[in-house]
Order: C-alpha cells, then sequence, then structure tokens
C-alpha cells in the first residue's frame, strides 16, 4: 500500500490532471492543501502512534484540521474541503480507502461579499489615463481596454497570445479555470489599441515574435506578471486619486455589472465571465438592482426622500 506523502501527492496531481482535466494552477492549489493536511496527520497523530499512515484518516481528524485553522476565512476552509474531497476520491479510486470521510464534514458557511464596482465614469477616467507616447503607457492601455471589454480574469489576460485573438472578425477565444474554453467578443477600441501597442512599442522589443504572450514586462523579456500589472493599477489609482481599493479583478466585476446595468440578460454575462454555474454570477444583479433604485430615487419625480417629506408638510398643513 502507498502510504508516504510525496507519491500519494504525485498520484494525486496526476489524477486531477488526466480524471478531471484540471489546469496546473488548480493542480498546484489542490496539492499544496492536502500536503498541508498530510503534514498535520504526521505531527499531530502519526508521530504520537495514534495514526499508522497517512491514509488512515476519518472524518475526526478532517475536523480536527479544520478546528485547527478555525481563524481562516469560510472560503478558505471550503476550498480545503473541495481539495479533500478530490483528494478522497482519489484514495478511492486507488482502492486505498473504502469510505469517503469527507462525507461526514459539513460545509462551511459562506458570506457573500457584494463587489466594489467602478462606476462606468471612473472606469472611463482609467481608460483614458495611460501615457500612448511610452511603451508601458500604450501597453497599459491596450490591457485596460481588453480587461474592461472582456471581463477576464488576470491570469487570462497576462497569458493571452497572438494565436487567441481574431483581430479581423473582432473575438477571442480563452482558456480559463477548469481549462475550459469560451469565445468572447472584443470590441473595436480593444482590437485598436492593442495593434497600436504591437505596431509602435511591442515590434521594436520582440521584432521576431519569440515571446507567445502579446503584454510583455517593462524591459521586454517575457510576459508581465500579476504583480507587475496590478502595481501599474495602483499608480492609476494614485494618479486619479482614487481612494477604494482598485485591482485587475475590479474591472471584471465593473464589466458584469455595466453589462447588466445595460440590460444584458444573466445566462450571457455568466457564459462571457466564464462561470461554471449562474449562482456565481447572481451576485452582480445585487449590485445591479442597487444602481437601478439609486437612479430611479433620483429619477423619478415621486420617489425619494425629498418628495415624501414635501408631501408631509402639506399634509401638516392642511
Amino acid at each position: 500500500m502507498v502510504t508516504d506523502k510525496k507519491t500519494l501527492l504525485v498520484l494525486f496531481s496526476d489524477f486531477l490532471l488526466l480524471e478531471n482535466g484540471m489546469s496546473s494552477l488548480s493542480i498546484k492549489s489542490y496539492t499544496s492543501d492536502i500536503n498541508l493536511f498530510c503534514d498535520f496527520l504526521t505531527t499531530e497523530f502519526i508521530n504520537h502512534g495514534v495514526m499508522d499512515n497517512l491514509v488512515s484518516f476519518n472524518h475526526e481528524h478532517i475536523k480536527e484540521y479544520l478546528k485547527e485553522h478555525s481563524k481562516a476565512e469560510a472560503s478558505t476552509q471550503a476550498r480545503f474541503l473541495c481539495s479533500m474531497r478530490a483528494y478522497t476520491r482519489f484514495l478511492i479510486k486507488e482502492n486505498l480507502i473504502t469510505e469517503d470521510p469527507c462525507i461526514h464534514v459539513e460545509n462551511p458557511k459562506l458570506v457573500r461579499y457584494v463587489p466594489t464596482v467602478l462606476s462606468e465614469q471612473c472606469v472611463e477616467s482609467f481608460l483614458n489615463a495611460p501615457d500612448l507616447s511610452t511603451y508601458v503607457g500604450a501597453r497599459d492601455k491596450a490591457m485596460l481596454e481588453t480587461l474592461y471589454a472582456t471581463g477576464l480574469r488576470i491570469s487570462e489576460l497576462i497569458s493571452l497570445e497572438f494565436d487567441n485573438i481574431n483581430f479581423t472578425d473582432g473575438f477571442m477565444i480563452v482558456r480559463g479555470k477548469g481549462d475550459k474554453e469560451r469565445l468572447i467578443p472584443l470590441g473595436e477600441n480593444a482590437i485598436y489599441y492593442i495593434e497600436y501597442y504591437v505596431a509602435n512599442f511591442r515590434r521594436e522589443r520582440d521584432p521576431k515574435r519569440r515571446i507567445g504572450k502579446i503584454f510583455l514586462s517593462a524591459k521586454g523579456t517575457g510576459a508581465i506578471s500579476r504583480v507587475g500589472f496590478w502595481y501599474r493599477i495602483k499608480y492609476y489609482s494614485d494618479l486619479l486619486g482614487i481612494m477604494e481599493n482598485v485591482s485587475p479583478h475590479t474591472f471584471r466585476h465593473a464589466f458584469a455589472t455595466h453589462l447588466l446595468n445595460h440590460n444584458a440578460d444573466l445566462r450571457s454575462v455568466q457564459m462571457l465571465l466564464g462561470h461554471s454555474s449562474v449562482t456565481t454570477t447572481q451576485i452582480y444583479t445585487h449590485v445591479a438592482t442597487r444602481r437601478m433604485h439609486q437612479v430611479y430615487e433620483s429619477a423619478h419625480p415621486r420617489a425619494g426622500a425629498s418628495y415624501r417629506r414635501q408631501n408631509q408638510d402639506h399634509t401638516e398643513k392642511e
């Protein structure tokens, strides 16, 4: 029976890739969770002679691990349980255990936070902030226009290659979470500024297109990193005097909410975002509904506190 941690993690990685078709990032995340769980079992139980090996755990051991990490966010605990369920499926398939201990462990209650959404005017300010006469400014402009036009995740944006984009017909094919592909329309503005950046600046850094990624770092030696683009967003936030905590993901929120504000249907937004469930997308309807109420309160002649006060004054005079 295979019970050493290194072999278990290797076999588990293969299982996630071959059976579930997971991306390398997801596999890394899942195996990291299980690695920590194995270390916990070794320290707390195996070293004290309470357990024989790493696969003889039960639901009580999982609960003990969660209790040990009780200060973690509910979303972090939920992610760990997701990793554990995949791991126990793997163990059952390999005949290393006969019963799934996860069925006796409840999921933590998740609190859904309504995302902070930039107004359309604020997004416009961001889009107009980069200096188009510089390499970095032209690249940032192209990236921001693409981000807002498509609602891509930051990992999807920095991974874009020329083969992903059909400039003639105006769409891109993106490989997102779970290695799933989706087709996204690409607006004329985004296309124009990508081509502007490539023709005027990127071509000088990589004339033979030896680097597959479209958006390069400041030195032009490779693709821009997640952290690198986050710092560029922070730079423009400071430049514009925006105090809100703006990140690349904020533009994904803005993309979804602004579409719903302009009467896009939820199913279409779900497909554009690459959400596997419409439940995940529904969080944006709360933001859009709140915005609808604000517009109604400010625009309708018989809505809002001012009308109620006026009506109350009139009643008191009578």
